[in-house]
């Protein structure tokens, strides 16, 4: 049925505002408008113009978080520096003018070793808060256990919740909050979430391992324990990580044999499998905890039961599944992961969330190191580094696509989802300008299988599914790269210059990296692109993974209003050798605008009930899941599907707005929502190419 006004109630539309370009509603031209004919829109780098001398970080981890801090309509972003700072606040100005706002914003803690951010509204006012991770200070020796015997080690790698209060500023809120239980572990990525259903988000943390201490040439891998905060409705937080069952399992580290490699514990007296307590940091005290390095944690609702569940990618070990199996006020999540058969030991970084085959529901993508170690011999010893796991069943450098095909079995009282790895078989067309040298087996070492499909591709980090032409299904992007010790950009241990694939909408990928303007690489010359033109010449125009920057963060979100997402890709700083010699250099920002060429759209934006009368959802609607019909582009009805995460990828936080896109349909047909609160709202004949925000109504 058309809307009614019981509807309209709850749907709020921004108004036009072509000539500023933020929240449009059908000001596009003709060519965004109509369904794309299968070119290319190249995506346009416009960090260096927007954001000058600041548009490079130091920073060995960047993160950066897209939100609209101030609540004017537009996306501003957040990017995490190294002590000595500050951190970056940008504000959105239109016209693709950013101002970089730090100062006296009050969130640019220039003592803190920033890593991962997560922009969530913790106190349900409407205003999206930071939560900012840390780290060990590199170079040290010390661990977090010594961080009250080293002259501002506390303050450098303690963590940081910044309350929005609305104005343009933040309060440091962070004693208050977290008090003696505030993490002081080597935080990488956050993530939020309604665990308990209470309507109040919850904190996740993980942790890595202090810098000073990682080795993936030997047994002793040891990490640093998961932290889980509940919120308990007054801006303070409760550590509940050990109760609910989400700290992080014992590391796994197996000989050729397959036996376990243990190491004991003379103050417990128990054995421990890849952790040594023997080793100790500079001042004696002991370091790391029996558990893996996480990279990424990922909260959404793999069962379909109404909570968020949890998965965690770790560097050298297991990814974890938990089912959130919570009753009331009983926080209690179980691990799953080898019931579903996934718990393969991998350099697991990076989540991305999308219906990548357009079969109504939600797959997973994780990054991992890529085919590069296969181009060189297998590693005869045990240790964590995947050139050594890949020779066996239990371990992988490939990337993992999960198709999600239902729930299958169960155990206990819970489901278990059953998530297909299909990453072999997903089928991509390479790039014929920058295929991945694993094409070529001539590239590889004989004692490996050669990889293909989408597993032959190359490293990752940050990561995400997005629509980028508007077509109707989702596309998908990565970047990262590793060098070795010593180098900085164009270390060739295991080179990324990023990778766009287009999805068919069927389950398989086209690579136009480079025709899209994507390559995790400064100043590129995309000028000649016909490899049978006598003026190509990709060295030349520095088209190569041999020139690319170390691609860490990543996040999407529409920055200009023009209904198609945008991307922002940090890169780590560090040294880079040059004629010989060595420098320091900064790491880029890429600020990405997507060309627009394509298909109709519609975004939403989700408002939950908490901060509308102080019941129901938490005020983003962090968690529900939206499904959008549309009249096909063929004929017939798409129904495309979305959640709002409050947790994106590998050290980074994307918008929460859901852009869907229409193709050659004007409006969605039907719009139904799912709320974390259990609410069920449908919208049925709602207009596209325009921002909606849709309130939860009361049951």
């Amino acid at each position: 049925m058309p809307l009614d006004d019981r509807n309209l109630a709850h749907l709020l539309v921004f108004p036009i505002l072509c000539a500023l370009v933020i929240l449009s509603a059908g000001c596009t031209d003709e060519s965004q408008t109509q369904a794309s004919n299968g070119g290319i829109a190249p995506f346009a780098n416009i960090a260096p113009e927007a954001l000058g001398k600041k548009a490079f970080t130091i920073n060995r981890y960047p993160g950066v978080a897209i939100f609209d801090y101030d609540r004017d309509g537009d996306l501003d972003f957040y990017v995490t520096q190294e002590e000595g700072g500050p951190n970056f606040l940008f504000r959105n100005d239109g016209d693709a003018g950013f101002s970089e706002v730090s100062e006296g914003s009050g969130a640019a803690p220039v003592i803190s070793n920033s890593t991962g951010v997560a922009a969530c509204d913790f106190n349900n006012d409407g205003y999206q808060d930071l939560y900012v991770g840390a780290h060990g200070r590199k170079g040290d020796g010390l661990d977090y256990r010594s961080a009250d015997e080293s002259d501002g080690l506390r303050e450098a790698i303690s963590d940081r919740l910044f309350l929005n209060k609305g104005d343009g500023t933040f309060e440091d809120i962070t004693p208050g909050a977290f008090g003696d239980a505030v993490n002081l572990r080597s935080a990488m990525s956050i993530a939020c979430a309604d665990v308990d259903g209470d309507g109040w988000l919850d904190i996740y943390v993980a942790n890595r391992a202090d810098f000073d201490f990682v080795r993936f040439t030997v047994p002793q891998h040891h990490g640093h324990y998961n932290v889980l905060y509940r919120n308990n409705g007054d801006l303070t937080f409760s550590n509940i990580s050990e109760e609910a069952g989400v700290r992080g399992e014992q590391i796994t580290m197996r000989a050729p044999d397959g036996f376990a490699i243990e190491f004991y514990d003379r103050e417990t007296g128990e054995f421990y499998e890849g952790y040594d307590p023997r080793l100790t940091d500079r001042f004696r005290n002991r370091v790391g905890d029996p558990t893996g390095q996480s990279w990424a944690s990922l909260f959404f609702d793999h069962d379909d039961d109404g909570d968020p569940d949890l998965w965690v990618a770790h560097d050298g070990d297991r990814l974890e599944v938990y089912r959130n199996d919570t009753d009331g006020s009983n926080v209690k999540f179980t691990s799953i992961e080898a019931e579903m058969g996934i718990d393969v030991i991998g350099q697991w970084m990076g989540f991305a969330l999308g219906d990548y085959d357009s079969d109504e529901d939600l797959d997973v993508f994780v990054t991992n190191i890529g085919y590069h170690p296969l181009t060189r011999r297998p590693v005869p010893f045990p240790g964590a580094d995947c050139a050594y796991t890949h020779q066996f069943d239990w371990g992988t450098c490939l990337h993992f696509l999960l198709r999600n095909d239902g729930v299958g079995s169960s155990l206990g009282e819970g489901a278990i989802p059953n998530f297909a790895e299909v990453t072999s078989e997903t089928q991509v067309e390479p790039s014929g300008i920058m295929p991945p040298q694993s094409i070529d087996v001539v590239n590889l070492h004989p004692a490996w299988e050669p990889p293909s499909g989408l597993a032959a591709y190359d490293f990752g980090f940050g990561t995400a599914f997005f629509d980028y032409e508007n077509d109707g299904d989702q596309d998908l992007y990565w970047l990262g790269a590793l060098v070795s010790r010593g180098e900085g950009p164009g270390g060739l241990l295991y080179p990324g210059a990023g990778r766009m694939l287009r999805g068919d909408g069927m389950g398989g990928f086209e690579d136009i990296t480079v025709e899209a303007h994507l390559l995790d690489i400064q100043d590129v010359d995309y000028s000649v692109l016909d490899t049978e033109s006598a003026e190509f010449d990709a060295r030349a125009q520095r088209i190569g993974p041999e020139f690319h920057e170390n691609g860490k963060g990543l996040a999407k979100g529409d920055l200009n209003g023009d209904g198609f997402v945008d991307l922002i890709a940090t890169n780590s700083s560090g040294d880079l050798r040059v004629d010989g010699g060595v420098r320091f250099t900064k790491g880029p920002l890429f600020v990405w605008l997507n060309g627009g060429k394509g298909g109709n759209w519609l975004t939403i934006r989700l408002k939950g009930g908490m901060a509308i009368r102080g019941t129901g959802s938490n005020a983003d609607g962090i968690g529900a899941r939206v499904h959008l019909s549309s009249k096909a582009n063929s004929g017939g009805v798409s129904t495309q599907v979305q959640e709002v995460l409050g947790s994106s990828t590998f050290l980074s936080m994307n918008s929460l707005d859901l852009t869907f896109g229409l193709g050659e349909a004007d409006r969605a047909e039907e719009i139904v929502i799912r709320w974390p609160s259990g609410v069920t709202q449908t919208l049925e004949d709602v207009e596209g190419n325009r921002v909606v925000v849709i309130e939860e109504p009361e049951k």
